[in-house]
């Protein structure tokens, strides 16, 4: 994984809430993890890749840098597509628990990243 993607991310870690996280090239995955123990890690990591996928399919967001959520029943999926085609998902638990300021903080903060 990317250095600064690495220390970006493990200074944010743990996330109250948080189930699984995955950082996607364009063309690739540079790393997918599940944190839940109630989840299956392959399927987890595959339906992010397909959830960033259908996102930039249907909403793509040419040269800017953009946020979306896709919300299932028990959890919800938040997603940052920077301008380089790099993609922060992060699979959240669906409940008042969640530490939702600190989901945001990532979000924004990886779009912000000058480089990954």
């Amino acid at each position: 994984m990317s250095k600064s993607v690495e220390t970006f991310l493990s200074s944010f870690l743990p996330i109250g809430g948080l189930a699984a996280y995955t950082v996607e090239l364009p063309n690739a995955v540079l790393v997918s993890e599940c944190l839940s123990k109630s989840l299956y890690p392959v399927s987890t990591a595959q339906m992010l890749t397909h959830i960033v996928q259908d996102g930039r399919t249907l909403l793509s967001s040419g040269e800017q840098a953009a946020q979306y959520c896709w919300t299932f029943e028990g959890h919800r999926v938040y997603v940052a597509s920077r301008t380089d085609g790099v993609c922060l998902a992060l699979l959240v638990e669906n409940n008042p628990s969640v530490q939702m300021a600190r989901v945001q903080e990532v979000l924004q903060g990886f779009i912000d990243l000058p480089e990954v």
